[in-house]
């Protein structure tokens, strides 16, 4: 009699929490309750006969077994869902997904990313809507968000995506003149934006800097503060991932003054049954895998 193949769902939870850093972040990239993941763990190795994982200091480990079958499995698995996206757009089918995000970082961080997207994922339609909030995943307009740390993401799934981190930065000329004045900030223009409130005073409390700010300059759009300050008109605070093509430009350059980390940084969420589509989970993965290169190249670029 032949032997029946265990359920796909079983393989990708495998997959999953095999290459995932925990069971809780398999379980989220899944859209199951961790004890809904722990179920389909426990049901593949019953399939299989062999236990897949172990535990040992740190956390869960795969087992000898456990790393063979990854290894047979994976590749597998993988060309089967191009096989899958294939025939999907063999037929001219396209999944629609929209993302909500703010336009600063839709500019300065999602859409010079966009051509790898639809090289990995031609089946998939990719819309961005940009509005700061979580509305649009509330109202249904969009299928999954990228939020700063001050927005209320009650009642959706979420995690944390990206580190943010502010410095000051002008235009060259700006910089140089600011350096030949000994580097006092209080002489400058300084220029923020209207959400987060409060974002220089909160930067000088961070980095323990002295000297009286001088008045304010508010922007509705980080990118248009950015657009003003490359312009020469004042000192603004650069934040992470955004700032980085203004600064590969040349067009602002960082001052000799502390960077300060901001808590929470940005955060990927959606309402729970929208996560568990196939299409949004894969652009859920694809942004994680974005955000990690993200954080590794500014790692590199704050040290060097």
């Amino acid at each position: 009699m032949r032997r029946r193949l265990p359920p796909l769902e079983q393989i990708e939870a495998f997959i999953e929490a095999a290459e995932a850093p925990s069971f809780r972040v398999a379980a989220e990239r899944c859209a199951l309750s961790p004890a809904a993941f722990s179920r389909r763990i426990q049901a593949f190795s019953s399939f299989v006969g062999l236990p897949m994982f172990e535990r040992r200091p740190g956390g869960l480990r795969l087992t000898e077994a456990g790393r063979r079958c990854l290894s047979q499995l994976k590749p597998a698995y993988l060309e089967l869902r191009r096989a899958a996206a294939s025939v999907v757009e063999a037929q001219g089918e396209t999944q629609s997904v929209t993302l909500s995000l703010s336009h600063s970082l839709a500019v300065g961080w999602l859409i010079p990313r966009l051509d790898k997207f639809r090289a990995a994922h031609p089946e998939i339609e990719l819309s961005i809507r940009t509005q700061r909030g979580a509305e649009d995943m509330r109202s249904g307009e969009a299928d999954l968000g990228i939020c700063f740390a001050d927005i209320d993401l009650a009642g959706l799934v979420s995690q944390p995506l990206l580190d943010v981190a502010v410095t000051p930065v002008a235009a060259p000329a700006v910089a140089a003149a600011f350096a030949a004045r000994g580097g006092r900030l209080e002489t400058q223009r300084l220029l923020s934006v209207a959400y987060p409130t409060g974002l220089w005073a909160w930067w000088a409390r961070e980095t323990g800097f002295q000297a009286p700010l001088p008045p304010i300059a508010t922007y509705d759009l980080l990118h248009a503060m950015y657009e003003i300050a490359s312009e020469g008109f004042g000192v603004a605070l650069g934040a992470t991932p955004t700032i980085w093509p203004h600064i590969d430009s040349g067009r602002l350059v960082r001052l000799d003054l502390p960077s300060a980390e901001m808590p929470g940084g940005y955060r990927l969420a959606a309402p729970g049954d929208r996560r568990r589509r196939r299409a949004v989970g894969a652009v859920w993965r694809w942004l994680e895998t974005e955000a990690d290169r993200t954080r590794s190249l500014t790692t590199a670029r704050i040290a060097a």
